[in-house]
């Protein structure tokens, strides 16, 4: 390990146990930065990154330290061993450093770090991917700005083992110290997404590698490669470099890290992501292709024992990577024998969901050309949380087994734990269940029906997942997804849509489900829809027996913020001859601001209407026939 002396400007090297006390330099990169090669060249101090050199060693003697370490000019690049050794080591090397400046080159003087929007929020630091290991790993941080001042929002101190209760004492009693620390832990955690007790404590074991993963999702790097190798650390893995190989450095992470820690939250790779988000909606990989896919896991805990959920058994066997697929030891259960659809249920807690009472669930299909232990991830269908109680009605099918999940005593006394079923989770097509008629058909025609989406996809809906798995899509005849039968049992198809609100973060939901006796639409919460049927279990039914146009309608609204626009989205199921096709209109209220009339207007209405307000660009209806197309429109105003 070298060092850069802070009053010589020299490099020592160092080595274990006999290196000096040190400052740790964490930034980001700028166009000319001094590299170890640069550091013997004469005119070194002129490049545009000796600023920041030159900053960390003041500030580092100001603070009685005579040493610092800088990535970019104390490892030397051109050579690949000591490029590999550093990344492996550098985890370690923030952690031991006395302190760690976080050096922020864009953000002002003048700057409110706790304002909405700030330069401290803003700020390209929480970004990249490097920084994260930087912020997470060394036991004392402080913030500067641009010029070295340091920012007034308070230092994170880490200590780990019994000191760490006696900080978290002293800091109690002095109560303003305690608000500052708490401010300053909150600031970041809404930042970075990262749960503050491990900003603050330093201490990542009761977190799962899907967390861990989760809090790289936002972040970037210049090498896609590196997106990997920055959470080595972070891990607690090691691995060797490979530059050149692309995205495969992560799913090589990933087998590293089922290597070493009995974790099976791997699986829970699309939990949360909609469909922009998740544009493998049909994918069939076993492992996640990066950390975004991780997303919303970022909370994810492990279950350690018995009490904390004991319908959830512990591993029992190792899991690996083989010429198979992934082999594992998980617990997986049946849902839907009709369709061939499982479950596995994962061992991590989701704080915030009645801790135990919910489990992470991912459904399983078994695969095509394997054995019955084979089995890949059921398309359409990502992981989702269910209530154990009614995880385990529907496994079992009893009252009395609902009743005895609600009590846990009761359910550890009469129910015998299950045991982990060895499976091989692949990554090759699922296999389909035969295909048949629908009950009571004298015919064979209406073994695939067609789900006609054009209208709604014109108007900014998007297909979030839907269930069974073996549904397809026709592109070539527009937006029409075909629902395929599976058995001789009443089938239920379930599509669920969302598009982005207009005046507000989030989405809106909604699900089409559609059966051989009934239909309905309903707008929900839950953007999964395999989530949508455990909760819903009773049968979702269309009468297939007479021809004819059958229609169901739904609407919900939403509202800007200053109440001058009331927007009414009009949801309407349309069957006609075996295939449905779903409608949709919107309707806007809008309000004058002058007076307290209200207009209403259709999205076909002409913009003149609006004489001579200022509009922002959304979508709009015009007629087409009996359709109605969709094109860029406005749905808000303001007054000039």
């Amino acid at each position: 390990m070298r060092l850069l002396h802070v009053h010589t400007r020299e490099l020592e090297e160092y080595s274990g146990e006999f290196t000096p006390p040190y400052a740790i330099l964490s930034h980001t990169w700028c166009k000319h930065e001094v590299t170890f090669q640069d550091l013997s060249k004469p005119d070194h101090k002129s490049y545009q990154g000796y600023a920041k050199i030159d900053g960390c060693c003041q500030q580092a003697a100001k603070d009685g330290l005579d040493y610092v370490w800088i990535d970019t000019c104390c490892i030397d690049k051109s050579s690949s061993a000591e490029l590999s050794e550093g990344i492996n080591s550098m985890f370690q090397w923030y952690k031991n450093s006395a302190i760690c400046y976080v050096y922020l080159s864009d953000v002002l003087a003048n700057d409110d770090p706790f304002s909405t929007p700030s330069d401290f929020r803003q700020s390209r630091w929480f970004t990249r991917g490097w920084t994260l290991q930087e912020l997470l790993a060394p036991m004392e941080l402080v913030f500067f700005d641009t010029n070295w001042d340091e920012i007034q929002i308070g230092r994170i101190t880490r200590s780990l083992g019994p000191a760490r209760g006696d900080q978290i004492s002293s800091a109690i009693q002095n109560q303003e110290h305690c608000l500052n620390r708490l401010g300053l832990l909150t600031l970041l955690s809404d930042i970075t997404n990262i749960p503050k007790r491990a900003l603050d404590t330093g201490d990542f074991s009761q977190f799962c590698a899907a967390a861990r993963f989760a809090w790289a999702a936002d972040r970037e790097t210049t090498r896609v490669e590196d997106r990997a190798y920055s959470l080595l650390g972070l891990l607690e893995v090691n691995m060797p470099l490979v530059y050149g190989e692309g995205n495969k450095a992560f799913i090589r992470l990933q087998e590293e890290v089922i290597k070493s820690r009995d974790d099976d939250s791997l699986l829970a790779w699309g939990y949360g992501l909609i469909s922009k988000e998740q544009p493998r909606i049909h994918a069939d990989s076993v492992l996640a292709q990066s950390p975004f896919d991780f997303r919303h896991c970022h909370s994810l805990q492990k279950l350690g024992t018995e009490e904390t959920s004991p319908d959830v058994p512990l591993t029992t066997t190792h899991s690996a990577m083989t010429n198979i697929g992934m082999q594992l030891a998980i617990p997986i259960r049946i849902i839907d024998s009709k369709n061939g659809v499982f479950i596995a249920i994962l061992r991590c807690l989701v704080p915030g969901t009645y801790a135990h009472r919910n489990h992470l669930v991912v459904p399983l299909v078994r695969t095509k050309g394997g054995d019955k232990n084979h089995f890949s991830r059921a398309p359409g269908s990502p992981p989702f949380l269910v209530r154990r109680e009614k995880l385990f009605s529907l496994i079992k099918n009893s009252k009395f087994l609902f009743f005895l999940s609600r009590v846990p005593s009761l359910w550890k006394l009469f129910i015998k734990r299950p045991i982990s079923t060895p499976i091989y989770l692949r990554g090759s097509h699922p296999t389909p269940p035969p295909p048949t008629t629908w009950p009571k058909s004298k015919a064979r025609e209406c073994e695939t029906m067609g789900l006609h989406i054009d209208e709604v996809m014109s108007a900014g809906y998007e297909v979030a997942s839907f269930y069974p798995p073996w549904i397809t899509r026709r592109p070539i005849n527009g937006n029409c997804l075909v629902l395929r039968l599976g058995s001789s049992h009443p089938a239920r198809f379930v599509v669920v849509l969302l598009r982005p609100k207009e005046f507000s973060t989030g989405y809106l939901f909604f699900a089409i489900c559609i059966s051989p006796n009934a239909y309905r639409i309903a707008r929900v919460d839950n953007w999964s829809a395999l989530g949508y049927l455990v909760e819903h279990s009773r049968s979702l039914e269309v009468d297939m027996d007479h021809h004819g146009i059958h229609q169901k309608e739904l609407e919900f609204s939403e509202e800007s913020v200053d109440g001058h626009v009331r927007c009414v989205h009009h949801i309407s199921f349309e069957y006609m001859f075996g295939d449905v096709r779903i409608k949709c209109s919107v309707k806007r209220t809008y309000v004058d601001v002058r007076s307290t009339e209200f207009k209403q207007e259709e999205l076909m209405a002409s913009p003149d209407l609006l004489d001579s307000r200022t509009v922002s660009s959304h979508f709009t209806n015009k007629p087409d026939g009996d359709n109605l197309l969709h094109t860029p429109y406005v749905p808000t105003y303001i007054e000039e």
